[in-house]
């Protein structure tokens, strides 16, 4: 019966590679556009944007403020294929726009760069150019739809996402 037992467990120990193997994986394309819509999401100002990344997986939270007019949040996450992200986020309020920005720096990631970059470069929403020199892919693109910038790029020293959304505030009915 003991002996059954063991090879029972045996079984389930050389079982559970090929078990595991079932279970889907993101690729790091589809990470990265993950992580640039979390980006998105703080960039844009929106007020549930903490929830929604501690939902994701991310350490986040609300930084203190310099100004009532000044919003900023820090967060990091270990994002699967790509490394430890650590983002910083900066929302600020004028008369008639909001600034966003929001930058998330990976150092030493892994997986394919390149196939993170062009995912990103090949989103609905974004147009511009992407290069690859030196063993580095990097993208400048600008948004179709908004004012939004986005600097990306994957190389030795690490993976940056880096965006900027001017939103303008609707004009007051006075």
């Amino acid at each position: 019966m003991r002996w059954s037992l063991a090879l029972v467990l045996a079984l389930g120990l050389v079982a559970q590679p090929a078990l595991a193997q079932g279970k889907t994986k993101t690729s790091v394309a589809d990470e990265a556009v993950a992580a640039l819509e979390m980006c998105e999401a703080f960039a844009k100002g929106d007020v549930l944007a903490v929830d929604e990344a501690v939902s994701a997986g991310w350490d986040a939270y609300q930084d203190d403020s310099e100004s009532p007019f000044i919003r900023s949040y820090s967060a990091g996450r270990e994002i699967p294929g790509i490394g430890w992200g650590d983002m910083f986020a900066l929302v600020e309020s004028y008369p008639d726009r909001t600034l966003g920005y929001c930058r998330i720096d990976v150092a030493d990631p892994k997986g394919q760069g390149d196939k993170a970059i062009e995912a990103l470069a090949a989103l609905d929403g974004y147009a511009g150019d992407v290069t690859t020199e030196s063993g580095g892919t990097y993208a400048s693109l600008v948004g179709t739809s908004d004012d939004s910038l986005l600097i990306t790029h994957w190389d030795a020293v690490g993976f940056v996402i880096q965006l900027t959304i001017l939103t303008p505030k609707p004009a007051s009915s006075e």
